[in-house]
């Protein structure tokens, strides 16, 4: 399959794709056929170097959308987003690649109703409002909020 590798980070970083195999399917994890992967802050940082515990080489991304193909928790074919916390794409490879491997708790399964693309670009938006409510605006159960 083909990965996109980072191969160094800093000032100048590089990436390459590369040919890897399909990882193995294992107990808790599922298989995604990936469709898209985003581009986002963290793969970013990771790659200016300053998220000191990432290590080159590695394939960026923490959030994307597929089709799971091998997976104890879901259907084959069933269509997925992915949301890998701090892990994906900073300690272990991340989504930029045709295949992954990602916990089962890290997937959620998408309604008809969104697409592939739409379903990438869910999860760290998601994150950032969610967490911009409840840490920053430090909004609580039965408040209303106005979003304008």
């Amino acid at each position: 399959m083909k990965s996109v590798v980072a191969s160094s980070f800093g000032p100048a970083p590089t990436m390459h794709i590369e040919q890897r195999p399909v990882p193995s399917p294992r107990e808790g994890y599922t298989l995604v056929r990936m469709h898209a992967a985003t581009v986002n802050p963290l793969s970013s940082q990771v790659l200016a170097g300053i998220v000191e515990h990432a290590r080159a080489p590695l394939v960026l991304t923490n959030d994307g959308a597929g089709i799971a193909e091998h997976s104890g928790a879901f259907e084959p074919g069933t269509r997925v987003a992915i949301y890998g916390g701090a892990a994906l794409g900073v300690t272990e490879d991340g989504l930029q690649q045709q295949w992954a491997l990602v916990q089962d708790k890290r997937i959620i399964r998408l309604p008809d109703s969104i697409t592939l693309d739409q379903g990438a670009a869910f999860p760290i938006n998601y994150v950032t409002a969610y967490q911009a409510l409840t840490r920053i605006g430090q909004v609580k159960d039965g408040q209303t909020v106005l979003i304008s």
